[in-house]
């Protein structure tokens, strides 16, 4: 699974909204709109296959021939979105 920076930024916003003076808000009351778009990432990650052949073909060929190249700030970026995408669900 993949998520879009737009979506992990989207993610983020929701969970600034629900903080309160730097403590989070305990009972979380979403939107109909927040509800959609949280229904349109469970759909999203539903349709996806668990192992993404093309992609594991892909970095694999990338890693061979030695070009595949990824920062410190790409792994981290990746995991953070992960996590908060894991909470949500």
């Amino acid at each position: 699974m993949q998520l879009s920076d737009r979506e992990i930024q989207k993610t983020l916003d929701l969970f600034r909204k629900r903080q309160t003076m730097g403590q989070q808000v305990e009972a979380m009351v979403f939107s109909a709109e927040e509800i959609e778009g949280i229904q349109q990432v469970v759909k999203k990650i539903g349709e996806v296959p668990p192992i993404r052949q093309d992609r594991v073909e892909k970095v694999r060929k990338a890693f061979e021939s030695s070009s595949y190249n990824v920062t410190c700030d790409d792994v981290a970026k990746e995991l953070i979105g992960r996590t908060i995408s894991d909470k949500l669900i």
